[in-house]
């Protein structure tokens, strides 16, 4: 099932808790929305919906909460990208690898781990053809 969506600030927000470790508001304020000009309040209610989309946990240390990533950092690109598959592009890859084909932004990594994922999904399918 798919996560909520994020926006910008969220999505910043999250690798900024995810990166830090546990870390109470007041935290998140120094080290995150204070550099952002981003009041304390605003924070807070960033932090609030966060946890309400189930993309944060927390724990109560004394009388603070302290938030923390529910979920690795990859697992959340996983979603974020499956979402914009299946709502923005209808559930076709093809736009979105025709778009890297034209910007040729890819590195010679990515392009290589590309390939891996190519090589890996014609495996699968040659294997679901034979069963």
């Amino acid at each position: 099932m798919l996560k909520p969506s994020l926006g910008d600030q969220e999505l910043e927000l999250l690798r900024y808790i995810a990166q830090s470790g546990p870390v109470s508001v007041g935290q998140a304020v120094e080290g995150y929305g204070a550099p952002r000009g981003l009041t304390r309040s605003t924070i807070n209610t960033t932090i609030e919906r966060l946890f309400k989309k189930g993309y944060l946990s927390r724990a109560l240390e004394g009388d603070i909460f302290r938030y923390s990533a529910a979920m690795a950092p990859e697992e959340v690109m996983d979603g974020l990208v499956e979402q914009f598959v299946e709502k923005t592009l209808a559930g076709s890859l093809t736009p979105f690898v025709s778009y890297f084909s034209r910007k040729s932004r890819l590195t010679v990594e990515e392009q290589a781990e590309l390939e891996r994922v190519v090589a890996r999904l014609q495996a699968q399918q040659r294997k679901e053809e034979t069963e």
